[in-house]
């Protein structure tokens, strides 16, 4: 059996969240790794930040959880993770998808580059063009 981690997935009915879907295809708008009752995300003004579980789900009224495989072991994910904390937001990256380039910052995150760069199944020099809907593709 293939090592996972937990992966939220999440939308609601605000102007920004429909934005990210229609432009991503995607059926969310936000994702974040779930570790007991707590959420590691990247949000906007906020950067990589621990959320208490209720709380991302009282943000988004359509959520879901989701297994999501690691590339190795899930203590070398949960390294991975803890690198991330208090990494700002990508800004560049989120421009990236929207125009359809390799914008990013590699010493920043969104919330797919956050579980991309977690669970190491993407490539590194793509983790900037990986959206929600990737991640959920790969989901279980």
């Amino acid at each position: 059996m293939q090592p996972s981690i937990q992966v939220i997935f999440g939308r609601n009915n605000l102007p920004f969240s429909w934005l990210i879907r229609i432009v991503t295809w995607s059926r969310w708008s936000h994702c974040g790794i779930v570790i007991n009752d707590k959420v590691f995300e990247a949000r906007v003004f906020e950067g990589v930040v621990i959320t208490p579980l209720q709380e991302f789900i009282d943000r988004y009224n359509k959520h879901e959880i989701a297994s999501v495989p690691v590339a190795d072991n899930v203590p070398a994910a949960l390294d991975r993770l803890s690198s991330c904390i208090g990494l700002p937001y990508d800004y560049l990256a989120a421009f990236g998808v929207l125009f359809r380039t390799g914008w990013n910052n590699v010493k920043a995150k969104d919330c797919s580059e956050l579980v991309a760069t977690v669970c190491g199944m993407f490539r590194t020099e793509r983790v900037s063009r990986i959206t929600p809907e990737d991640i959920y593709r790969i989901s279980k």
